[in-house]
Formats: structure tokens, C-alpha cells, sequence
């Protein structure tokens, strides 16, 4: 049986669903994680997202779904890399809760060896290793999915012969804040400094699809400085989004307004 066949969150949708069908308020919630009242009052507090953002934002997590599910399926379909390929020598990876960032582990396991830096230990984790083993019948890179992000010494480590991904916009305390999207989001200053500790580079990384074609934006080497690398950061992931508004994760952005 094949991959995507086994992964629950990327069972490909029905062809109506891609053609654009209307996404009523039960649909949006379904889909998205949040409700369509919670997503007009995301689209307050980040104003580039549009005003009443929930249905488009349900319609493209339908067709992200479908892609994502096709391009595990087979690399004929497997997304594009505008700003150049994965580099084989050991990075930190930063992103933010923009498309799937499970699915961006998965697509860049194709290239290289790449964990992400997770928040729960393996053993609440039982139904995602299980995906992580399917993965691996395909990957050519033996490499662990995930590391903790309380063990700092596993993740200097790793970073000898392996990259990490870690998501920027899920600070553990208050974070350093920074314009977005015509509002404010906190980052997290720790994958950063965790290059600059393990003397690797730091590149932004966002999985998005617009025109409906899987895309992976790699950017290049950010400031060794941590606040430097902070702010080009905030730029990158705001031209992200710019690209493809509707992408985002938005219940993690939503919790980390403090609303959820």
C-alpha cells in the first residue's frame, strides 16, 4: 500500500473540492482548525490576511491536502524549489506554522537527512511514528524524524551529520515580537541560537503552493547575529505568506495570539 494511502491527513480530497466549491462556517472549522469567526478575528489582528480569510483559507487547506498526498505518492509530482535546492551539509532549518511542517519534513527526507526539533516526547507521538516509518521505505536517509527540544546536547549531535527544522513561531516563553502581515508575531530566538552554538548556517524554509504547485522556499544563510537573524527572518516568513495568504497553520497562530 502506498504512503499516502495510510496517512490520514493526506487522503486526497474530492475533485470538487479543488475546483473551488463554497466552504460554509462547519466547513471552515473542519478544515482550517478554527472557526470562521476566529479567522475574521485573525484577520484583524494580521490585516494583509484579508478581512474575512476562513473560507479561502479552507479551500486552499483542500488543495494542499491533495497535493501533499500526491507528491508522496510519487516524485514526478514532488514540489518545486525556486531559490535552489537543499544544501547536504548540516543546517538549522527555521520556519513557522505555514502549510504542513510534518510534510515539509517528509518532502525534504528526499534530499537530506532532516528531523524536526518537536515539543512532545515519542511516546505521545505514537500515531505520527507510525507515518514516520512509511516515510522511511522511501527515504534514502537514516536519519531520526524528531529530537526534543530539551535535549540541547542530542541536538548539537545530530547537527553533525543531519539537519533540523524548527518552528520560529512557537516561543516557549514571551519571545522577541516583530511586525507581520500588518501586525505583530513573537518568535523564537532558540533555533538560531542553537546554530550559532553548533556553528552551522540558519536558513529559512516555508512549504507553500501557490498556482497550486507544491513549493519549498529555501532562503540563504541568515545573519550569524541572533536579533539579525530574528528580523530577516520576520521578512521571509512575511513574504511567505504574502505568496500564498491562506496557507497558514491558523490554529497555532491563533493560540499564539493567547486566544485558543
Amino acid at each position: 500500500m502506498r504512503p499516502a494511502d495510510l496517512i490520514p491527513r493526506f487522503l486526497l480530497p474530492p475533485v470538487s473540492a479543488l475546483v473551488g466549491e463554497s466552504s460554509g462556517p462547519a466547513d471552515v472549522e473542519e478544515e482550517t482548525g478554527i472557526s470562521r469567526a476566529a479567522w475574521t478575528a485573525l484577520g484583524r489582528a494580521f490585516p494583509r490576511l484579508g478581512a474575512d480569510p476562513g473560507p479561502e483559507a479552507a479551500r486552499a487547506r483542500r488543495r494542499f491536502k491533495f497535493l501533499v498526498g500526491r507528491a508522496l505518492d510519487s516524485e514526478r509530482h514532488g514540489p518545486a524549489f525556486p531559490k535552489g535546492r537543499p544544501d547536504p551539509a548540516p543546517h538549522v532549518y527555521a520556519t513557522a506554522h505555514v502549510g504542513d511542517l510534518r510534510s515539509l519534513r517528509y518532502l525534504m527526507r528526499r534530499h537530506v537527512p532532516l528531523a524536526n526539533i518537536v515539543r512532545a516526547a515519542d511516546a505521545e507521538r505514537a500515531h505520527i511514528v507510525a507515518e514516520d516509518g512509511l516515510v522511511d521505505a522511501r527515504s534514502p536517509h537514516e536519519f531520526p524524524h524528531a529530537f526534543h527540544f530539551r535535549q540541547p546536547h542530542r541536538l548539537r549531535s545530530a547537527l553533525r551529520c543531519g539537519s533540523l527544522l524548527a518552528a520560529a513561531d512557537m516561543p516557549e516563553d514571551e519571545g522577541t515580537e516583530f511586525p507581520c502581515l500588518g501586525g505583530r508575531l513573537r518568535l523564537d530566538p532558540r533555533p538560531f541560537r542553537l546554530a550559532r552554538i553548533a556553528r552551522v548556517p540558519c536558513r529559512a524554509i516555508f512549504l507553500t503552493a501557490p498556482r497550486g504547485r507544491l513549493t519549498i522556499w529555501i532562503g540563504p544563510a541568515l545573519p550569524p547575529d541572533e536579533d539579525a537573524a530574528l528580523a530577516a527572518f520576520a521578512r521571509a516568513l512575511e513574504r511567505a505568506v504574502d505568496r500564498c495568504p491562506h496557507d497558514i497553520d491558523a490554529a497555532t497562530w491563533w493560540s499564539r495570539l493567547g486566544r485558543a
